[in-house]
């Protein structure tokens, strides 16, 4: 049975390292390969509908390992390495010499299902306030200061935000603090710890080099990029 665990685990990884987005855009005759950010550029570039699409597709790497083995009664620690290995195929997939994306998407499905799948919502509500929050912050700041139009204020794009980025990583940090505080498996609760030193561990090392190379303060670097998922604020 460990070989099929294990096969199960690395099968997941395979599947996390698909990139949806890339092949949604070439169907639709663009190339995204270059593009810093594939949801920000499915969405504008391709269009919305295709745009929700990639993003659903990416949940479903989160909520797919969980969903099956909870549905075949697997041990629940290959079920969260599962999800964990799909989220690394996420960031570092394969197909794009191991440089993909930051794996929010992925979380998300990961936090969600995990937490209504075996009986605590609880963690994925408290998630949900902090990454609300930090949205309300964003959005109410670029409602003063953006155009009139309302898609204008609430675009992916424009002007970068501390709030919603800091909101996401304090809402992922919650969850393995929030299981534990409800007496969830310990396999749980070890499984969403790992999905936030997984986000944070993409967070520092994407592109890491050069943007060192090119600061004076390496350390602010650092902390920029664990708290405000970029370099430079």
């Amino acid at each position: 049975m460990l070989f099929l665990y294990i096969l199960f685990i690395v099968a997941f990884y395979f599947f996390g390292a698909i990139p949806f987005m890339i092949l949604i855009g070439r169907i639709r005759g663009f190339d995204l390969t270059h593009e810093p950010d594939l949801h920000h550029a499915l969405w504008y570039k391709v269009g919305r509908n295709w745009g929700i699409l990639g993003f659903m597709l990416d949940v479903v790497k989160g909520i797919l390992p969980i969903l099956i083995g909870y549905l075949l009664a697997l041990p629940l620690w290959v079920t969260a390495l599962a999800a964990l290995a799909s989220l690394c195929g996420q960031m570092w997939p394969v197909f794009r010499k191991f440089d993909g994306e930051r794996g929010n998407t992925v979380s998300l499905g990961i936090v969600a299902t995990l937490s209504i799948a075996y009986g605590a919502p609880l963690i994925l509500i408290v998630a949900l306030c902090f990454a609300a929050l930090g949205f309300i912050i964003r959005t109410s700041k670029r409602w003063k200061e953006s155009g009139d139009t309302l898609n204008e204020r609430l675009k992916l794009g424009g002007s970068p935000s501390l709030a919603l980025p800091l909101g996401v990583m304090l809402g992922y940090a919650s969850c393995p603090v929030t299981s534990w505080i409800l007496g969830q498996p310990q396999e749980i609760t070890y499984g969403l710890a790992g999905v936030i030193i997984l986000i944070l561990i993409r967070r520092v090392t994407a592109g890491i080099i050069q943007d060192l190379r090119n600061s004076k303060h390496p350390l602010n670097v650092i902390i920029n990029r664990l708290l405000f998922d970029r370099s430079e604020i």
